[in-house]
């Protein structure tokens, strides 16, 4: 027991009887502060009721109306976490569970304070040792060479996906033929392939039905110079003039997307096992500090990546209109194979950007999943011939829905915490699943605005390739003068209203209680405690 002064253990009591009885809320911030400082430092009994008057914070509503409450509340809850971080200390599990129950059971501000301060909690979650190439080293090898170290033998069996090049095997695989769009890119291929490489000797799961594709490595290089290529290869337009590339071996599936129901004959039996698949992999890797950056492409605002300092990329926790949700779906990073395009995996620098990439793992899950019913006519968007969204809410299963939104849930916190949340439904509810339906399958947001000083910034080029880009006809875009005016762009489906907040808020909500609790019986499984709630 550590000793503690007289001073300073009534200085605690007056502090203690003031958050009792006060409803002036900076008297109680202040106070808060002072039993934050001092919370480790005080003698068992009155940390025991520290810990009390500061759970009263959190509970009571007095302060819920003030506009600067988030700060009152998280500096509690971080008070609480503050003590948890103690190991030994005999009111840990205590705290944690209370904790845990408080984020299920609050919204708000009160939700983001308590979620925010459980997403803190120190991991230890280190990834493997990889030594990040940041140099262009490649190995000159003619295209026909290239071809010939698989077997291939007649050129014109190909078929191209984007820029990659592939060719069937007898095998049932196929070799592809991955090349850079540009010489920076040409850098994450080799990434790709050390990645590659590395799943191939350490696979997340010997027994899960995972393989990962298997690189072409010659003389120590993964990288090749293809020279003597071929005229289609030289009429591919996303293909750099250096023909950088790599080769991979990979399974039948791997373009086979997630979101493509002609994939999946039995609707309700395959296309759930592919969700549950991926994300206990993705949930794996994320644990083992192996992090996919990339699911899919998540923007806020596409129209002012150049100016932005964000590059108008999705950060979930601000809680935005997502832009053109869709188009960000096209071609997700897993498949029927698993998971896929590794030159965006990375590894985990710091276990406090957790949070954040868990909860956009799971977005870019449940964005995907409503592609998938979307697909099913996806020529079918916008609005009708009077100007009203198209309903297109009947292309859901809801059934299915929920299904598929509860095993990748499930399957993903498993992944990375070795626990089953078994009580999921007390924060993954079903009304959750009707929102996404309502604004998935009804088109409301198709705007987006390309502002003034946005036109300004481009180049003519820039500004002539961009609206068209945007479905302006050529001939149109001749007659518009940049920087006149704001220019309206009809290219959502958007999930909110430009530079509004994203039409689901429940979604936000439900990602930040999910990532913490994930932070949580993670810090708990690393510690050897008893798991709190589940």
């Amino acid at each position: 027991m550590t000793v503690f002064s007289e001073t300073n253990s009534s200085r605690i009591h007056t502090e203690l009887q003031l958050l009792n009885n006060t409803i002036d809320f900076s008297a109680t911030y202040l106070a808060v502060q002072y039993l934050f400082s001092h919370i480790k430092k005080a003698v068992d009994t009155i940390r025991d009721q520290t810990l009390e008057a500061l759970f009263s914070v959190l509970q009571s509503p007095r302060h819920d109306s003030q506009r600067q409450a988030f700060f009152l509340y998280k500096e509690a809850a971080d008070a609480l976490i503050h003590i948890s971080t103690d190991i030994s200390h005999p009111l840990l599990h205590s705290v944690l569970s209370r904790l845990q129950s408080l984020l299920i059971s609050t919204k708000g501000k009160k939700h983001r304070a308590v979620s925010e301060a459980l997403g803190s909690l120190p991991l230890n979650i280190a990834g493997p040792d990889m030594n990040e190439q940041n140099h262009l080293d490649f190995y000159l090898l003619p295209f026909e060479s290239c071809l010939s170290t698989q077997g291939i033998t007649d050129i014109n069996t190909f078929r191209w996906q984007g820029r990659t090049l592939i060719y069937p095997l007898h095998s049932g695989k196929m070799a592809c033929i991955k090349f850079a769009r540009t010489k920076k890119n040409a850098i994450e291929l080799i990434r790709e392939a050390n990645w590659l490489s590395f799943l191939n000797t350490h696979p997340a799961c010997r027994e899960l039905n995972f393989l990962a594709p298997a690189p072409l490595c010659i003389h120590h290089h993964f990288l090749f110079k293809l020279n003597q290529v071929p005229d289609f290869i030289l009429k591919n337009r996303e293909v750099h003039p250096d023909f950088l590339a790599i080769m991979f071996i990979a399974d039948k599936d791997y373009f086979k997307y997630a979101n493509e129901p002609w994939h999946f004959q039995d609707q309700k039996k395959e296309i759930v096992e592919i969700y549950r698949r991926n994300a206990w992999l993705l949930g794996k890797l994320t644990s083992m500090g192996i992090i996919h950056t990339a699911i899919i492409p998540l923007f806020h605002n596409r129209a002012q990546q150049i100016r932005r300092q964000d590059q108008g990329l999705y950060i979930w926790e601000q809680g935005g209109r997502l832009d053109r949700w869709l188009e960000s779906c096209r071609y997700p990073n897993f498949a029927k194979s698993g998971l896929r395009d590794f030159e965006h995996l990375t590894l985990l620098k710091n276990s406090k950007e957790l949070r954040h990439f868990i909860g956009e793992h799971i977005l870019g899950f449940i964005l995907v999943m409503g592609s998938f019913f979307r697909n099913r006519a996806p020529e079918q968007k916008g609005f009708d011939e009077k100007g009203n969204p198209l309903d297109l809410r009947t292309l859901f299963d809801r059934n299915l829905f929920i299904e598929m939104v509860t095993e990748a849930v499930r399957n993903y916190y498993h992944g990375v915490t070795g626990l089953l949340p078994k009580n999921l439904p007390l924060f993954l509810k079903e009304s959750l699943i009707d929102r996404l339906i309502d604004n998935m399958g009804k088109d409301h947001h198709m705007e987006e605005i390309l502002r003034i000083q946005d036109q300004i910034n481009m180049s003519d080029i820039e500004f002539e390739t961009f609206l068209i880009s945007r479905g302006y006809e050529g001939s149109v875009v001749k007659t518009i003068h940049k920087g006149e005016k704001d220019i309206i762009l009809n290219t959502g489906p958007h999930l909110g209203g430009f530079n509004q907040p994203i039409s689901v808020p429940e979604l936000i909500e439900f990602l930040f209680c999910l990532s913490s609790l994930c932070i949580s019986d993670r810090f708990i499984t690393e510690n050897g405690l008893k798991a709190c709630w589940n």
